[in-house]
């Protein structure tokens, strides 16, 4: 039961990035849903994934406008042999909890001025999160620290004939998060070919929690204090208890206390929030139809300071891991990005890698980080009109994770990504971008022993839909 609070850690991150990385988003456009590969773009979305390739566009004003929507799903197939006591669970000992995301506004500007060989620029969007996570049932591991209380209540009070079998609870859990990162920088074109870049880069994060474990319910049978085996409210039985054991047994009356506190109502009710400022530093060159791109983005070294309601900063269980005013690392990594492209007439082919430097970030998946994210990128654009454009991508994202320290609450798994989308220039100066990307996630296994010494099972699993619109000008 000690464990509730720890479980509240793993709430930091339950909307997470839509594309990229464990904290990372790199989607930033809605032409990246159509062609994920876009490191050596020409296009004005050059201010975040090519910032060196600004000096290489058009003199004048480049101006890109997007937005995106996502729908994801997060779910845990969770086995327990205590689920099995559960009054709404039909004696099975695998439940399946779900949280679903929709994010309806995931919004991103990019501003670029070119003269000659200088380049000004400034881009804003959501680095991470963007949604909200809701668990309309709540989560295995926080059912599992109840689940448990049926056999306590009969190994506790065997000796008194006391004894249960069932347990109920009320859970619910919403989170939203949401990390905006703007971007100002300038660019300047060495040679005829070879550019150069470096940016600032300032990000806000704001997370908001909310939910509650109540109404724990157990089920307990003892002639000698009148029950008979109906469902009752967990602290007022554990109170009844202690006051009824307090002279006759101490130790026991203590512990039913503690219990008394633990199985009472938990509201959570808290925010957090942050700043961080980070460079953004990069190389682009291209000749004879080849195009090469590297990108640093240093860490993002946010530290968030907790804020919570009053209901939650007077619960000793959550306030005890969300204490009011204290501040809790969430670090976005470092990452290094390279990409090669050539152009084939009216077909451009590019390939890219990306490395998240995940080990040297403090963020809620430290204590999973192995290694470094990597990904793998490859997409294609073909210009089939004087209008239209068409292009697809597929990203491949691997991480480097100790499975058996996942979370339900706190959990990634290697996936497929895979955009596809076109363009359609109105005329010169106005362009729309179209796309849709698709993720596919790979199951996770993850076993373990709870503190109870009983063999628990979770499968992890995710899906995702983004669609996105965005429209380029120049002028």
């Amino acid at each position: 039961m000690k464990k509730i609070a720890t479980l509240l850690l793993a709430i930091a991150t339950v909307a997470t990035a839509t594309a990229g990385g464990l904290m990372t988003n790199s989607n930033q456009s809605a032409a990246f849903l159509r062609n994920i590969a876009r490191g050596t773009t020409l296009d004005t979305d050059a201010v975040y994934n090519n910032p060196a390739g600004t000096v290489f566009m058009t003199d004048g004003w480049h101006l890109g406008i997007n937005n995106q929507m996502a729908y994801q799903t997060r779910s845990t197939e969770s086995t327990f042999a205590p689920f099995a006591m559960g009054a709404q669970n039909n004696g099975q000992m695998t439940k399946e909890y779900e949280g679903e995301v929709f994010s309806p506004a995931i919004p991103s500007f990019h501003l670029t001025w070119k003269k000659n060989r200088w380049a000004v620029m400034v881009g804003m969007g959501v680095n991470g999160g963007g949604g909200s996570l809701e668990y309309d049932n709540g989560l295995a591991s926080f059912e599992r620290q109840f689940s448990v209380l049926p056999a306590g209540v009969s190994n506790l009070g065997q000796a008194f004939g006391l004894s249960a079998n069932q347990y109920n609870m009320d859970m619910y859990l919403k989170g939203t998060s949401m990390t905006l990162a703007f971007n100002a920088g300038v660019a300047f074109r060495v040679t005829d070919w070879l550019s150069i870049a470096a940016q600032v880069r300032f990000s806000t994060t704001s997370n908001a929690y909310e939910g509650y474990m109540k109404n724990i319910q157990i089920n307990p049978t003892c002639a000698a204090l009148g029950l008979n085996g109906a469902m009752m409210s967990a602290p007022q039985f554990f109170q009844a208890v202690g006051a009824q054991l307090g002279a006759v047994n101490p130790q026991l009356a203590a512990a039913a206390a503690q219990y008394a506190a633990l199985t009472s109502d938990h509201i959570l009710d808290v925010e957090q929030k942050g700043t961080s400022i980070s460079p953004v530093v990069a190389i682009y060159a291209q000749k004879n139809g080849w195009a090469f791109a590297a990108k640093y983005e240093g860490k993002m070294g946010t530290e968030l300071e907790i804020e919570s309601a009053e209901v939650s900063a007077k619960d000793p269980v959550i306030n005890g891991i969300f204490a009011d005013g204290s501040k809790v690392k969430a670090e976005t990594p470092a990452l290094l990005s390279v990409a090669l492209s050539r152009q084939f007439g009216k077909v451009k082919v590019t390939a890219e890698w990306h490395e998240y430097f995940d080990k040297d970030a403090k963020n809620s998946f430290s204590n999973c980080v192995e290694g470094n994210t990597m990904e793998y990128l490859v997409g294609a654009e073909w210009q089939i009109s004087k209008k239209w454009l068409v292009s697809c991508g597929v990203q491949r994202t691997q991480y480097d994770l100790n499975e058996a320290a996942y979370s339900d609450m706190n959990f990634s798994t290697p996936s497929w990504s895979t955009g596809i989308g076109a363009a359609y220039s109105f005329n010169e100066k106005i362009r729309l971008n179209l796309g849709i990307m698709p993720t596919f996630y790979e199951d996770v296994t993850s076993e373990g022993v709870d503190s109870n010494g009983i063999n628990f099972k979770d499968v992890y699993s995710r899906t995702s839909l983004t669609w996105g619109v965005g429209l380029d000008f120049k002028f």
